[in-house]
């Protein structure tokens, strides 16, 4: 059965107390996005901070499995930040995965615009190139709104990229959210691709709302249970998405568990 990671800010902005209490809830798998503030993204974050996480890793008590810089939550029509996120975000992030010791690097792929999806796709291919530089790996994140929202659509996406090293970080609680139906449908398109999972619920009616597991849209157990099956992945990453930020997903997380004990029930042979 997978292994359980969690974003660490989906516990508490603070990474010490995030990780204090990660470890009593029996986590030792941490995705980074925020420290210190929600202002505060991954790699533009407190040398304090790294210096803490990066002493965890070395140590072996924890283990980072992806960063999230939020690089292209933009329009791309926004030139200067384009640029900003390919020439100084992006060589940064890639430099701090080396020191955190992850290969995963999340990225997005745009908010829609006019701009034809080929841009994107340049884009994207601009960053593969670099990180395999690096031997990283670049998983796009579907979410609503964005190029990459549903599982065609990031599917067509990551077909007209082909690359080896850029692959999918597959959200259902996004799909979902964006009005799309994340399991079985999105998933199918996407499964070739995806490298790293989020785990949370959501609908989409008015729009977008994060909820805990089972009170939402995304058909859980089914995902799960072909997650299981196809043996894509060795772990998923809880992201809680819903206040009380700790108490939520501890909540989160029993609910993932009992998800999980089921889908080995369901696969115990007679």
């Amino acid at each position: 059965m997978f292994d359980i990671a969690i974003i660490s800010d989906e516990i508490a902005l603070d990474i010490r107390e995030a990780i204090q209490h990660g470890l009593e809830m029996g986590i030792n798998k941490y995705e980074i996005r925020c420290l210190g503030s929600y202002e505060k993204r991954i790699p533009f974050v407190d040398e304090k901070d790294l210096e803490f996480l990066t002493e965890q890793v070395e140590s072996g008590k924890i283990e980072i499995t992806a960063i999230s810089p939020g690089s292209f939550k933009i329009l791309p029509s926004e030139e200067d930040q384009v640029k900003f996120h390919l020439q100084e975000m992006l060589p940064k992030t890639f430099e701090l995965a080396k020191r955190l010791r992850t290969k995963k690097v999340i990225t997005f792929s745009f908010m829609k615009d006019t701009v034809d999806e080929d841009y994107v796709v340049d884009i994207i291919k601009k960053v593969g190139a670099e990180a395999a530089k690096h031997d990283l790996i670049v998983a796009v994140e579907n979410e609503p709104g964005f190029y990459c929202d549903s599982g065609q659509a990031t599917r067509r996406i990551l077909d007209k990229i082909n690359m080896d090293n850029v692959k999918v970080n597959w959200d259902p609680g996004n799909a979902a959210g964006g009005g799309h139906v994340a399991y079985p449908t999105g998933y199918e398109f996407v499964k070739p691709y995806i490298v790293n999972m989020h785990v949370k619920d959501a609908v989409d009616y008015p729009k977008l709302e994060c909820k805990l597991l089972n009170d939402g849209s995304v058909n859980w157990l089914g995902q799960l249970n072909a997650l299981y099956h196809d043996n894509i992945l060795p772990y998923i990453t809880l992201e809680t998405h819903f206040l009380p930020m700790l108490e939520s997903t501890q909540e989160d997380l029993r609910r993932l568990r009992i998800l999980l004990e089921t889908v080995e029930k369901l696969n115990v042979k007679s």
